[in-house]
């Protein structure tokens, strides 16, 4: 008996497995019937009347835009850059020679202005000072205050005038920006910088400043002018610039 007790065994575990192979269904190539389980494929079927397919599914109908105020085709001609240079200049002009024309240098205008979640594009000009006046944050100088911002780049393009840059170190006196809607989180200003790098800049020059990094525009005699565009590198909640 000891004897067939194993032969009874192997013949068991034979049989069941005879039984488990006749019952499987028949094995199909791996894409067969398997088709729409790849996401890239059916985004490809459903875009019939497109000859290429975009990665990650960017051409999906279902895809929202980048943001809501994304700006449209925007072309810029130079020589309305180089117009707003002068118009903006002699406005600067006219307004250092009026009393009480405010604590900053800054004028906007020209033809660059656009403003999104993502990012913003305009066109400043900064004016030279003879005599000091208070800064916003309330500094006896010829200059205006430094600027950082927590969670933007700025990437200036100089259109028209010359001066210099201040860039990296700190910024003492260093205080958060207010608006009318009180304090504005990640925005610093103060002066003077300490430690910072100066760029000589002139029309035509590119400068790129990285967030939590302190600059400070020092105008030469006669101003200058740039596009500066601000990329949310994704800490600000609100459109590019409040």
């Amino acid at each position: 008996m000891k004897r067939i007790f194993p032969v009874i065994v192997i013949a068991a575990a034979l049989f069941g497995y005879l039984v488990g192979r006749a019952s499987k269904p028949s094995s199909e190539p791996v894409l067969s019937g398997h088709i729409d389980d790849f996401s890239l494929a059916q985004n490809a079927f459903a875009q019939e009347a497109q000859q290429t397919t975009q990665p990650f599914g960017y051409d999906s109908p279902r895809e929202p835009a980048l943001a809501p105020d994304a700006p449209p085709i925007t072309h810029w001609n130079i020589d309305d850059i180089k117009a707003a240079h002068e118009q903006l200049a002699a406005r600067a002009a006219k307004l250092a020679a009026e009393a009480g024309s405010g604590s900053s240098q800054s004028i906007g205008g020209g033809p660059v202005h656009i403003q999104s979640r993502n990012f913003s594009i305009f066109m400043l000009y900064r004016m030279h000072r003879d005599h000091p006046v208070p800064s916003l944050t309330k500094v006896d100088s010829l200059w205006d205050d430094a600027e950082m911002h927590a969670g933007a780049y700025d990437f200036y393009v100089f259109t028209g005038g010359t001066g210099e840059m201040i860039v990296g170190g700190k910024i003492a006196n260093q205080q958060n920006l207010h608006d009318k809607d009180g304090i504005i989180p990640g925005e610093y200003r103060g002066q003077p910088v300490i430690g910072g790098q100066t760029f000589k800049v002139k029309a035509g020059d590119w400068l790129l400043i990285p967030p939590n990094t302190p600059h400070q525009p020092k105008p030469d005699v006669g101003g200058f002018s740039y596009m500066i565009m601000k990329i949310n590198v994704g800490m600000y909640p609100w459109a590019l610039v409040r």
